[in-house]
């Protein structure tokens, strides 16, 4: 199955994975990036496929069976939930998280826009990737109007020496 989550997906999965952690006294906090922050924060299209994300160290035995029993009720992919993010996270300056949910049981932390802006800009992915589009939406949301003010944001989590001819192209 390869359907996209929306807003109201995501939501029912954190509520159903909140459900059984509580059920299991195991305490999660989850740090979600790209397409599914954008999903639920900034634009409420179903657009992403997978959780982009950190999970903190929790008995992984116990979440593993946890995690198995919310891909099979929903029925998603092996792959529904990617800490692919941790590679690209090596290369930033800092990090700047704030908290985005909080249940019982599981807190849901989320990049700070800036952070995320950067992060879009640093991937600068051609299409079918959101990337241009995310960007778009956070540059007006932080209310960025000129190069400089963009640069000025991106130095502060990405070293400029990343910054190459591809994320040059995608900023123009």
């Amino acid at each position: 199955m390869n359907e996209l989550f929306n807003k109201d997906k995501l939501l029912s999965i954190f509520e159903y994975l909140n459900e059984r952690l509580r059920e299991n006294q195991l305490q999660l906090e989850i740090t979600v990036y790209g397409g599914s922050i954008m999903t639920m924060v900034y634009d409420n299209r179903p657009a992403t496929k997978d959780i982009d994300c950190v999970l903190s160290d929790v008995n992984h035995s116990l979440l593993e069976n946890i995690l198995q029993e919310v891909k099979f009720t929903f029925g998603l992919n092996d792959d529904w939930l990617n800490e692919d993010i941790k590679e690209p996270l090596k290369s930033l300056i800092k990090e700047d998280k704030e908290v985005y949910r909080v249940y019982s049981n599981f807190k849901i932390l989320k990049p700070k826009a800036e952070q995320l802006l950067a992060m879009k800009i640093l991937a600068a992915r051609p299409e079918p990737a959101k990337d241009f589009v995310d960007a778009f939406i956070l540059c007006k949301e932080l209310g960025i109007r000129n190069k400089a003010d963009l640069f000025n944001i991106i130095s502060n989590y990405v070293p400029l020496k990343l910054i190459g001819e591809r994320q040059i192209k995608f900023i123009k």
